[in-house]
Parts: structure tokens; sequence; C-alpha cells
């Protein structure tokens, strides 16, 4: 039982160190040159289902862009079916902004190759509806577009939600971006807010659920990707976003991901050692840490220390997926919740479903 619980630990601190293996890499200067200034942008807005949100979100946007001679604001909405058309509908009549309202729900990816395709300009800025945006943001992220390197720039997520309450999980993972950053090698945007230059944009499949990520592998094979800690994005409680329902989506995303070759092959021996050793990597910790778990079980007898270990464990365990308020008292319970939906999801994924499937005929 001992080896499984070293391995635990070995790969846990692999991961860990993924940031030291950047700092081989990464230069706060680049090779660039300036391509001049960036006066057009095609601010492309997602919207789905998201009346509470879009009224507040279109005005701030229409604000941002009202400093550049050529704008536009194209707004596709997929099939909303909360009211969502009866707010648009007043922003009808406006100059440079036009509404796509889909007859049907196809999802984000149909929703963002339209929209590229009716955009008129070189330079595409993404915006989702829920979360908010700090001051002069379009500004300030295009302003990273001018160079000549550069094929995209990404928001960076705060740390802080709406609510004022402090993630050490999205600190860890903003740390690692902006390292990776540095290399010019940004492994996924962040999707609520992202700009690229329209001659890197390449079609995202209509059935891939990891949009943001898919795009960002295809530019990595020809440009740079960097984050802009200046764009700040800022989202919803921490805890409320992860379910059990959007960590199985995320899973599925990136096995989805494995059998999208075109978007991997293409990428360099670092940026695909980079790839699998962000996001992968972490993938098969919740294994290991369950494996561990179920060796603490068979180790009570063995000593008091297992016994105290295994009980711990176990209270952490059922306060981390029974007690909201907890959770969001102490962050550090969301990391426990998130490593056990994880490990549920890819079981569901991998042996559930198939099962399901299999009793359906």
């Amino acid at each position: 039982m001992i080896p499984i619980l070293l391995i635990t630990v070995v790969l846990i601190l692999i991961y860990l160190a993924y940031p030291v293996f950047l700092s081989l890499f990464t230069s706060k200067r680049f090779d660039t040159k300036d391509i001049g200034t960036v006066d057009s942008v095609s601010v492309i807005f997602l919207s789905y289902n998201g009346k509470h949100y879009i009224r507040e979100k279109v005005n701030f946007l229409l604000c941002e862009l009202a400093g550049f001679p050529r704008h536009e604001l194209i707004i596709i909405d997929d099939f909303s079916t909360d009211g969502t058309d009866q707010i648009l509908a007043h922003y009808n009549n406006f100059n440079d902004v036009s509404i796509i309202q889909k007859s049907s729900h196809k999802g984000i990816a149909h929703s963002m190759n339209m929209a590229v395709n009716l955009s008129n300009y070189d330079y595409l800025l993404f915006c989702d509806q829920r979360q908010k945006l700090s001051a002069n943001i379009v500004k300030n992220i295009l302003e990273q577009l001018k160079s000549s390197t550069v094929g995209a720039v990404s928001g960076c997520l705060s740390c802080m939600d709406k609510t004022q309450n402090h993630s050490i999980l999205r600190k860890h993972e903003n740390y690692i971006k902006s390292q990776e950053s540095k290399s010019g090698c940004l492994i996924g945007v962040y999707g609520p807010f992202y700009a690229i230059k329209k001659q890197f944009y390449s079609p995202v499949p209509e059935n891939v659920i990891l949009d943001d990520l898919y795009l960002s592998l295809k530019i990595l094979q020809k440009a740079q990707i960097r984050l802009d800690t200046n764009c700040i994005i800022t989202d919803e409680d921490f805890s409320s976003l992860y379910s059990f329902h959007r960590t199985k989506r995320y899973l599925m995303g990136f096995i989805q991901l494995l059998k999208e070759k075109d978007a991997i092959k293409g990428l360099s021996k670092k940026q695909k050692l980079m790839l699998f050793w962000h996001k992968y990597l972490r993938l098969s910790i919740p294994i290991f840490l369950f494996a561990s778990y179920i060796s603490l079980g068979f180790m009570i007898t063995d000593g008091l220390i297992f016994l105290i270990s295994f009980l711990l464990f176990t209270f952490l365990i059922v306060i981390s997926v029974s007690s909201p308020a907890i959770n969001r008292k102490l962050r550090f319970i969301n990391l426990i919740r998130m490593n056990i939906f994880y490990f549920i999801a890819l079981l569901d994924i991998l042996f559930l479903s198939k099962f399901r499937l299999k009793s359906i005929r």
C-alpha cells in the first residue's frame, strides 16, 4: 500500500514543478516588430440565456468601443429562451451593432464561426456575457496585438470573485499562465475575454467542447499567445462554479481534444510537453488520490497515524461535498471537492456511461 502513497506524492510534486520547468524558457524580452496602431476591432459577443447580464455588458462594450475609429459589435444569440431577445431588441437600431438571433441552439463554436464570417475587421475580440471586465480592457488587450509575433492575447481571470472572495486555485493558475505567457506559449486563453488576429483564426469544429483551448492550440502552431494581467475578468463565486456537471463537461472536453489530431500534431515538442504537463497530468492526480485513500483504509490497523489520516481525509471529503457554507469559508475545501468530482466524472465517462448504453440496448 505504501508505494501507492509514494507514487501519489511524487506525481503531485512533478505537477507542482511545472513552473520550475517554465522558468527555463521564460523571458520578458521578445524579438518583435511593432506593426503600428490598432484602430479597428470586431467585438464578438456570445449570448445565451443571460438576460440578467446582457444590458450591462452590452452598454459597457459600447462605451469601450467609442474610442475606436472603426469598430463593430456583433452579438450572436444562440436561441435564448429567457427573454434575452426583448433586451437585445433595444439595440437593433444602434450604429455598428449587428444582432444575429439563431433559430435553434447550436453551441458556442457555431456562434464563433458565424460571427467571424460576418466580421469586417482584422482584429477580433471574443467576449462572454456573465463576467465583469476592468475599465479600458478593450484598448489594453489590443495594444498587445501590435507585436508582429503575437497571434492572440488573453485577459486574466481575477483571483477575487464578484463577492470579493479569494481563490488560491485561481491564483496558482494565473501564476502558471503568466509564466507560460513569458515564453510566448500560453496554453489556452481564458474563454470569457480574449483577442486574436483574424488571420490566425481557424474554424472551430461544432462538436468541440473546449473551443477556447482548441483555438489556442491552432494559433500556437503559427504565433505566440500572451496573457495580459492588466485586463481583469471577474466571475461569479468560485464555489458555485465547481459543480459536477461543469467538471464532467470539462473532462469530456479534454478527452475529446486528444482525438482532434490537427490541434496537437502541429505543436512543437516543447508545446506538447507543456500541454500534457499543465492540462493532462493533473487529471490523473484524482485517480491516485482515491487509490491512496483506499490504501489508508486498509492500513488503519497498522498504526495510529494511518487511522488519524484516514479519518481526517474522510471528514474533509464529507464536508467538501455536503456543506456549501463551509466551502465558501474554507477555500481549500474546493480543491478536495474538485478532485472528487473529477474522479467520479472519469468513472462515469469511462465505465458508467458505457454500462448505461449497454443496458438500453
